[in-house]
């Protein structure tokens, strides 16, 4: 369905696994941790035909688009054809792993079907980009619009994904903070499920309740949770850098893109040398009595 993709030559963009050297051993221990993810959320969703999830977070700076890339490459290796979507309207970051060009995409093409004129018309296959893994296609953001949360909960977005998970058997969608806007919730709400981001160490408990109540409210499947930067029990260190979004004081929803690189199978790797690399591992614990609405809690140790 896809043809071939223009590459962007913006100088902001960022690195996925295979294109840089990194010690085996540590490259199989984070391949494993999200195939462990891939595991859980495949037996989460029982269901026939395409399956959509939601990947959000409570806030930003918590590793949300680079876990979400992760996801996607890592069902794709399963035999599963999957698309995946730059749902963050505001400030999009998917087009960058890849090296795409962000226009013309989602916007653009939705735009273009209620459009009178022929010559705006955006064709689909203008938006799908194939990419280097086998299975998996990305339709990145496009332009930015003057009514995101519009634009997503509207019909034309609903039809659109209807038509377009005939041909594949994940849509994998990246959104916007929802503590911030409210862009992901009628994304989330249509959804097969929703899996919450958060960052070990900095993602607080009023700000995961905060985000409960409103996926609460629009009575969403919540997957589970997965959490970065966590601890393996042998350093104090959590990080790979910095990167990804940042609080504006004013406006609330302000972006950065901080001082690194996001890496296809879970790393954001800081411009300084001396990241510290702690190993990779995923569990996935019951559901507790304050989450037992919860299909389970996925954690990514030291991966962002």
């Amino acid at each position: 369905m896809a043809r071939k993709s223009k590459k962007s030559a913006s100088s902001s963009s960022r690195h996925l696994l295979q294109d840089i050297s990194i010690d085996p051993s540590l490259r199989f221990r984070v391949e494993e941790a999200y195939k462990s993810i891939r595991a859980n959320i495949m037996f989460s969703i029982m269901k026939k035909g395409c399956k959509t999830i939601v990947v959000s977070s409570a806030s930003p700076n918590e590793g949300k688009t680079t876990t979400t890339i992760n996801l996607a490459i890592t069902l794709s290796q399963a035999d599963q054809k999957v698309l995946l979507i730059d749902g963050d309207l505001r400030k999009p970051k998917v087009h960058q792993y890849f090296q795409f060009q962000n226009a013309p995409g989602l916007t653009d093409y939705l735009g273009s079907t209620v459009s009178s004129s022929r010559r705006d018309r955006v064709d689909l296959f203008d938006v799908i980009h194939p990419t280097q893994f086998e299975n998996l296609s990305v339709i990145c953001s496009g332009s930015i619009p003057p009514n995101p949360a519009e634009l997503l909960g509207s019909e034309l977005m609903a039809g659109f994904l209807a038509e377009i998970g005939k041909d594949f058997d994940y849509i994998v969608i990246d959104t916007a903070p929802i503590n911030v806007v409210s862009d992901a919730l009628p994304l989330i709400r249509e959804s097969d499920g929703v899996i919450l981001v958060v960052r070990s160490n900095q993602t607080t408990h009023p700000d995961i309740q905060k985000a409960i109540s409103s996926l609460e409210f629009i009575d969403a499947k919540i997957l589970g949770f997965i959490v970065n930067f966590a601890g393996d029990g042998q350093s104090g260190k959590y990080g790979y850098g910095k990167y990804g979004y940042r609080y504006g004081k004013k406006y609330g929803y302000g972006y950065g893109y901080g001082y690194g690189y996001g890496y296809g199978y879970g790393y954001g790797y800081g411009k300084n040398d001396g990241a510290d690399y702690s190993p990779a591992k995923s569990r996935c614990a019951r559901p507790t009595r304050e989450t037992n609405n919860f299909d389970g809690v996925f954690t990514s140790k030291g991966v962002y």
